[in-house]
């Protein structure tokens, strides 16, 4: 439906609104976090909702990608420390083991879209991933350096963040759909 000016300005309010209100609650965030703030991921998320054409069904298999994102970047991290890999240089500024392990970890990232995987959410979510591992609030969350926890800590962060954004994401679509609905009576 082709909104007018005035009708628009309502679904931007709302809008505006609903962006006000996830500010205010990412300043709760944190403490379900390890301290970590990362509500673009949240923000993120919203957008990912309406790229992958506004149902739950597909909120949720953009869930289900950025999870799969995040167990890719584990696979990366992990693959770099692996014989064969870790000793590979650097060379004038080129990461060689990491792109080794990028090259080993994309095939089957690619190939998961014949089981339905939504392969551009996994390379968000991986994305994502390597923000949320390199944040400060991580390190202070685990200052002993434990890989398995800091690995744990991310993840969790990131898939609350994106179930976040992604509900917001389905209660735009909502009440949108409830105001256009009421437009046409």
């Amino acid at each position: 439906m082709s909104l007018s000016h005035k009708q628009l300005f309502v679904v931007s309010c709302g809008l505006a609104l609903q962006a006000a209100i996830l500010v205010l609650i990412n300043g709760k965030m944190p403490a379900i976090t390890h301290g970590m703030d990362m509500m673009w991921i949240a923000f993120q998320a919203w957008a990912v909702y309406f790229i992958v054409g506004c149902t739950a069904a597909n909120g949720l298999k953009a869930w289900i990608g950025y999870l799969t994102g995040i167990v890719a970047s584990i696979a990366i991290i992990k693959l770099m420390g692996m014989p064969g890999i870790v000793g590979l240089p650097t060379v004038g500024g080129m990461n060689l083991a990491m792109a080794a392990a990028v090259f080993i970890v994309v095939i089957p990232a690619i190939m998961s879209e014949n089981v339905k995987n939504m392969v551009p959410a996994l390379f968000i979510g991986s994305g994502a991933f390597f923000a949320s591992f390199g944040h400060s609030a991580l390190a202070a969350a685990v200052p002993s350096g434990d890989l398995m926890t800091r690995f744990a800590y991310a993840a969790q962060t990131e898939l609350i963040y994106c179930a976040l954004g992604l509900s917001f994401g389905f209660i735009t679509v909502f009440w949108r759909g409830k105001y256009e609905a009421s437009l046409a009576k």
